[in-house]
């Protein structure tokens, strides 16, 4: 036996012991039945694993009868179970069994990734029971209504819609529109779920985690969610501030990834406007605080259809522009290119400019354009915020992000 077979043997041991423990614990704090445990389930992928690899020898038909012997094996443990307690049960464990049965299989084809991350997966599906429980009882009919409306968005409708560019130039093209679409949508559907769970405190984290995506999508769907809950708009409004900070983050790990020299150059001026941005986040975090409204918050609708289409057609229009822009232009235009890319989003132009600092265009000119991209998002963002948000909403963001402008201006020049 080869040695990297017998290590993917270990591999399924040990995934199916991280499965067989929480099984293990679940029946210990009698959150489950006595089925199978921390060493039935790492038999059972251990199995599942030799059967692969003796039906890879000699016949596919030893890893089918194995599968059927592991799922007769199962009914039976379960009929006998049933039968002793005298009640209903459920099957979670059984199919967490059966599951892992085919995570050792995985194993054995050398496909670790795709089964650890199963094994994650399943782990904290079982593990999550109390939560996940409550989370259903707790739902409401329009929550679940929202939550197949946004199904068939992303996963129905974008996966069937033509990835290439139309038009002149390809000025359109329909699946990077409609993904948009599903970000933005996505932002406030995520926003939604954490601030029914955490409250004020949610609104904050899906900020910071939809900054990652798009700092425009969050300021979109957090401005239309100002104008339902009126009450949380300066938690709405930290909410905003932190994603444009994951924004200036993400910024300054591409440039360093793609060229370090750049990096170096641009980091000065990014850490001072980070540091005014956490400055103005601290301030209104404080009277976050002190004027947080106690009890619950009353939310509207988690799926926001009406403004993510609106912010569709716009990165539709400022795209085209951009690329019209960009041919006409080219290099004598990096400013005016910066400029306009600005007004959909920083990725682009910084990867570009990056790139092309490294052979041929001066580096002070690649650092002035990707700053000019981010200042003109800064001031794109505040106009979402005041077009879609509520009134004290959009004028906490406008402020907030004139005063990050005023200041990021000189930095063209100065360092």
């Amino acid at each position: 036996m080869e040695l990297a077979v017998f290590i993917n043997f270990l591999v399924a041991l040990a995934l199916g012991s991280l499965i067989g423990l929480e099984r293990e614990y679940a029946t210990y704090k009698k959150r489950g039945h006595d089925f199978a445990g921390i060493r039935t389930f790492p038999l059972i992928s251990l199995f599942g694993a030799i059967t692969a690899y003796l039906g890879g020898i000699y016949s596919i038909w030893i890893f089918i009868g194995g599968m059927i012997i592991i799922g007769v094996l199962i009914i039976m443990a379960y009929q006998a179970i049933s039968k002793v307690s005298r009640k209903q049960i459920g099957i979670t464990s059984e199919v967490s069994a059966f599951l892992t049965f085919f995570i050792g299989a995985l194993t054995f084809y050398n496909e670790l990734n795709l089964a650890v991350i199963l094994t994650v997966g399943i782990t904290i599906i079982l593990f999550a029971r109390s939560f996940l429980h409550q989370f259903a009882k707790k739902l409401q009919p329009k929550e679940l209504s929202s939550t197949l409306k946004f199904a068939v968005i992303a996963f129905v409708i974008l996966p069937f819609l033509p990835n290439q560019d139309y038009g002149p130039m390809g000025i359109f093209n329909p699946y990077l529109l409609w993904l948009m679409v599903v970000f933005i949508s996505g932002i406030a559907f995520i926003g939604y779920i954490l601030m029914k769970w955490y409250g004020e405190k949610g609104i904050e984290l899906a900020g910071i985690l939809g900054g990652i995506i798009s700092s425009t999508a969050v300021t979109t769907a957090f401005a239309e969610r100002s104008k339902k809950t009126k009450k949380i708009y300066l938690a709405l409004v930290l909410g905003v501030i932190l994603a444009n900070a994951m924004m200036f983050i993400t910024t300054l790990i591409e440039v360093f990834v793609l060229n370090q020299e750049l990096f170096w150059k641009i980091l000065p001026t990014f850490i001072i406007l980070i540091v005014s941005g956490a400055v103005i986040s601290y301030l209104i975090y404080r009277k976050v605080k002190r004027n947080s409204v106690p009890g619950k918050i009353e939310l509207g609708s988690p799926f926001t259809l009406k403004p993510a289409l609106k912010f569709g057609i716009f990165f539709a229009i400022i795209l085209a522009l951009v690329k019209v822009s960009h041919f006409y232009f080219q290099s004598k235009g990096v400013y005016l290119v910066s400029f306009i890319s600005g007004f959909s989003s920083t990725d682009p132009i910084t990867v570009s400019l990056a790139n092309l600092s490294k052979e041929s265009l001066p580096l002070v000119i690649a650092k002035r354009g990707i700053i000019i991209a981010a200042l003109t998002n800064l001031a794109v963002k505040g106009g979402i915020a005041l077009w879609l948000g509520g009134k004290e909403f959009g004028r906490l963001i406008a402020i907030s992000y004139a005063i990050l402008i005023i200041i990021g201006i000189p930095l063209l020049f100065l360092i």
